[in-house]
């Protein structure tokens, strides 16, 4: 949704629609968000909200927790100031 609601408000709605088509034409896994992880996002909300993380970028940091993934690729420079992130700029 995080590169849906990007490519669709920078591109506008036809050609952000192609860029996502392409991009869901690869396989990939989608993370369920239930009310333990959203429990887990709020929390995160909260905690690092001060660096710019809002709550689509803390239900991602849940999910990222939950799988013990430590590495994203993002030009969103708020992901930036999380401590425990690594950080890949597509952008760079």
């Amino acid at each position: 949704m995080e590169l849906s609601h990007y490519l669709v408000k920078n591109l506008g709605a036809v050609k952000g629609r192609e860029k996502l088509d392409s991009f869901l034409s690869f396989g990939f896994f989608v993370d369920g968000l239930d009310f333990a992880s959203s429990r887990e996002s709020i929390r995160l909300l909260c905690e690092y909200s001060h660096a710019g993380i809002g709550g689509r970028d803390s239900t991602i940091l849940a999910s990222m927790r939950k799988h013990k993934i430590k590495t994203i690729a993002t030009h969103n420079i708020s992901f930036k100031k999380v401590d425990w992130l690594d950080v890949l700029d597509p952008a760079l």
